[in-house]
């Protein structure tokens, strides 16, 4: 995993000091080493976190013929089946990316598509110097752009691109009323107006005639067709997925959170290691909130060599800003401070990676509200916003209708209610499927395609995975969203993934006598941390007055008891981030 900046202006002019400076300020993602990449109409730089070929590997990478040149942050895990499908020999660069310009010069951007991995990719196309910015199935790496005139400007995190080119950027209101609505920003859409995020599983391809977004991979295409998925298979993809994402050149650790699906990572990872797995884990001094009877049961299960990182309420009260003011991202919950200290207490172990569970819930349907799907004598009433926002006028995944317009009234402000009326977020198609297919979709199905491409793409991946653990130089790796596991899921039918009103039934019976009994029980416990009710004094009144300055927000939305609220989130939060992230961007409304 690396991070990757650059310009690109097919009349060839643009400043390349503004690469170096966006590059500047992201050598925490890659400390090892700089790669550079200059023509007449590109520059970009790459920042290195070496994973793999470290001895011989390099970048750019080019095909055979010369015609392709690509600056790739991420792993191709199946890099060498690759390589043998196109019949090309790793030659002497040893990186597994280097495969990516042959899979384009083969097969086109559909070959981005074979790639069982995670990436963020810049490729040059010699023939007729256009630009290619591709981004994984999932959008586990990060990529984000901005047109400038006759350039465009590309960089792995929001912050640098906005700092280094001068222009007056404001706060984009329909990102502000997609995160009050639904808790989360979609991509293409960031809080920045006028910079984009490559959505997953897609190539925004750039030229001197304009630019086009092209789709190679989605999630969803779910199938009842081939031979069931046993327990065995569906086992076996998962351990094929795990072995896959332990090859490196370094050690590889892995997180345990004490649920389901980080401890049946952490067994794959005990199995296929010949030395202890390396875990690690967040314990909180608040006892409602503490997994850590849970961790180390199964670290001691499994043999690891187990370390606990401390979250104090404290701790989150002191880091809440610097962590929001890393990421640029709103926040509703505080975790992603636990989730920072836990990426900087790998760090500080010498480790380089890990693997963890993300995927599992969205894939296998693991959440509560698919138990309430499954329930089918529910009758849910239509709205043709959701129709126009999922292609279902019946599915409204997480927006509680009745709650959204107090919402917004008790938090946004006079003016900018008057700017979301036309760019509400139901105005966005925020799923890659027609009406027609979203109605063949069941109601988990659809859920499952809704939770991949609203929470799971930008949010879990993003913010609290790759912001927390790049800030930190650490790469995350996620079995689940494996090629094969992926596939497997798409095969399997509702009925075996709710089974009595559990989700993932059909994972936990492939890791029954495996995955402890006391984890096999637990209920559902998302990865939580204290809450900001105990912020007072200087802080809270610096806070409240970012809050007033930026104009976006209602004058009392922040002196709401929590007695009057009735929201699943506390969006105090998400005004005080979205505050703190205009401050630190310069954004303007």
């Amino acid at each position: 995993m690396c991070g990757v900046c650059g310009t690109y202006s097919p009349t060839e002019r643009f400043d390349r000091g503004l690469v170096a400076a966006m590059h500047s300020r992201i050598v925490h993602r890659g400390p090892d080493e700089t790669y550079s990449l200059n023509t007449g109409t590109l520059s970009a730089k790459l920042a290195r976190l070496g994973m793999t070929g470290l001895v011989d590997g390099w970048q750019p990478a080019e095909d055979r013929s010369g015609r392709y040149l690509a600056m790739t942050n991420g792993e191709v895990f199946n890099h060498r089946a690759l390589r043998e499908r196109c019949g090309a020999e790793s030659g002497h660069n040893g990186v597994d990316v280097a495969v990516v310009p042959e899979l384009v010069a083969r097969y086109g951007i559909e070959g981005l598509g074979l790639v069982d991995g995670q990436f963020a990719t810049v490729i040059f196309d010699r023939a007729d110097s256009s630009l290619l910015l591709a981004r994984d199935r999932f959008g586990i790496c990060p990529l984000y752009y901005a047109v400038d005139g006759d350039r465009v400007h590309f960089c792995s995190e929001i912050k640098p691109l906005v700092q280094c080119l001068d222009r007056a950027w404001k706060v984009d209101v329909g990102a502000i009323d997609q995160y009050f609505s639904l808790g989360n920003i979609v991509a293409p859409r960031t809080l920045v107006d006028g910079l984009l995020a490559v959505p997953p599983g897609c190539v925004v391809r750039f030229d001197a005639d304009g630019q086009e977004t092209v789709r190679y991979w989605r999630y969803g295409d779910f199938t009842d067709s081939g031979p069931p998925v046993s327990a065995e298979e569906l086992r076996e993809s998962v351990r094929q997925s795990t072995y896959d994402r332990l090859h490196a050149d370094v050690e590889i650790g892995a997180y345990l959170s004490g649920g389901f699906d980080s401890t049946a990572i952490a067994v794959e990872c005990s199995q296929l290691l010949d030395r202890p797995v390396r875990t690690f884990s967040v314990v909180f001094d608040d006892p409602a909130l503490d997994e850590g009877r849970f961790q180390r049961e199964v670290a001691e299960k499994i043999g690891s060599k187990h370390e606990q990182i401390l979250c104090r309420h404290q701790d989150v009260l002191t880091k809440f800003e610097e962590m929001v003011r890393h990421c640029c991202y709103p926040q509703r919950e505080t975790y992603n401070v636990a989730a920072m200290m836990l990426a900087e207490a790998v760090r500080t172990n010498g480790i380089k990676g890990v693997v963890s569970g993300e995927g599992a819930d969205e894939l296998f349907f693991g959440y509560d509200s698919y138990a309430f799907d499954s329930a089918t004598r529910f009758k849910r009433s239509g709205r043709s916003e959701n129709e126009q926002a999922w292609g279902n006028p019946e599915f409204s995944w997480e927006v509680d209708w009745r709650r959204l317009d107090d919402r917004r009234t008790t938090y946004l402000s006079s003016r900018a209610l008057e700017a979301v009326t036309g760019n509400e977020f139901w105005r966005t198609r925020l799923i890659p499927f027609s009406d027609e297919e979203a109605r063949r979709l069941s109601p988990m199905q659809l859920r499952s395609v809704a939770d991949v491409y609203v929470q799971l793409s930008g949010h879990l991946l993003g913010d609290h995975g790759d912001s927390m653990l790049m800030k930190a130089s650490i790469e995350g790796r996620y079995p689940f969203l494996g090629n094969a596991v992926v596939s497997a899921a798409a095969r399997l039918g509702d009925d075996a993934k709710v089974v009595d009103f559990e989700g993932k039934a059909c994972l936990r019976a492939a890791y029954a006598g495996v995955v402890p009994d006391s984890v096999m029980r637990r209920g559902k416990h998302g990865f939580t941390a204290p809450d900001l009710d105990s912020v007072s004094g200087q802080t809270w009144s610096r806070w409240a007055e970012l809050v007033a300055a930026t104009g976006l927000f209602a004058p009392d939305c922040l002196v709401t008891s929590r007695t009057d609220r009735q929201d699943k989130w506390d969006y105090r939060l998400s005004a005080i981030s979205i505050a703190l992230v205009m401050d630190e961007l310069g954004l303007g409304f």
